[in-house]
């Protein structure tokens, strides 16, 4: 008994001395780590017109038309969405052709806005919507044949700052090999 009183006493003596440290540092508030600040670097973006860039908005082109087709008569929101893509989407094209060639999409582009406000003043009769759905098909047939990426490949300006660049660019023989 006097033993294992003994062993109690030295055991609180020991606790009481020694203090609860480990205790008392595994209850406190760790400050955070500080992070290191995120440096980004500017770097000045240049987008020059490209075939492939052509060719995207092209594709981009064709499947909103193909939906606005689609969705005509059914869904007025979907198609005033769809409009505006494509409207954007060809003005797009302009700008990457040639002021000659690129002029010629302006007319079509005038077609489509009023397609576009027909839609979106939803007036859209069953006659109405026959002349809107002729119309895009017309404008989908014309734009195909005459601005597929393989016919105005040669049209494409060489930079977007370039308002004076009238002449198509022809190709030499060694791109046509």
């Amino acid at each position: 008994m006097k033993k294992s009183l003994s062993i109690v006493i030295i055991c609180v003596l020991a606790v009481t001395l020694t203090g609860c440290d480990a205790l008392q540092r595994k209850f406190t508030r760790k400050k955070a780590p500080v992070k290191a600040p995120r440096i980004y670097q500017e770097k000045k973006y240049v987008k020059s017109p490209t075939p492939e860039l052509y060719q995207k908005h092209y594709v981009y082109w064709m499947t909103w038309q193909s939906d606005v087709l689609e969705k005509l008569g059914k869904n007025r929101l979907r198609c005033m969405r769809g409009m505006e893509e494509l409207i954007g989407h060809l003005k797009d094209m302009q700008n990457i052709l040639v002021p000659e060639k690129g002029d010629e999409l302006t007319p079509h582009i005038n077609n489509l806005v009023k397609v576009r406000d027909m839609i979106a003043k939803n007036d859209l009769g069953t006659g109405n919507e026959t002349y809107a759905r002729m119309s895009l098909e017309r404008e989908d047939r014309y734009i195909k044949r005459e601005f597929s990426p393989s016919k105005v490949r040669k049209y494409i300006r060489k930079s977007f700052d370039d308002e004076e660049e009238t002449k198509p660019v022809e190709k030499t023989d060694s791109e046509s090999k």
